[in-house]
């Protein structure tokens, strides 16, 4: 799901037993069960799985297709 950041929205925080939780609005309309977290810093990625996973895939599909540009895994 891509979102624009040019509206932010904002998600309230909480305490469900002894974890921090955070409501999202419904208009976020996520599909999945469950997303992986990244932390940078003082902020926070949430990432589809099933979407990562089609992007990292499509990403390995690109590689070698511009023998001119530089292959900065090796």
């Amino acid at each position: 799901m891509h979102m624009s950041t040019a509206h932010p929205i904002t998600a309230k925080v909480f305490k469900s037993g002894n974890s921090t939780a955070i409501r999202l609005p419904r208009s976020l309309k996520l599909k999945a069960k469950a997303y992986i977290i990244e932390q940078h810093g003082g902020s926070f990625r949430l990432v589809d799985p099933a979407y990562e996973t089609k992007r990292l895939k499509a990403l390995k599909a690109l590689r070698g297709s511009a023998p001119d540009f530089p292959d900065h895994t090796t």
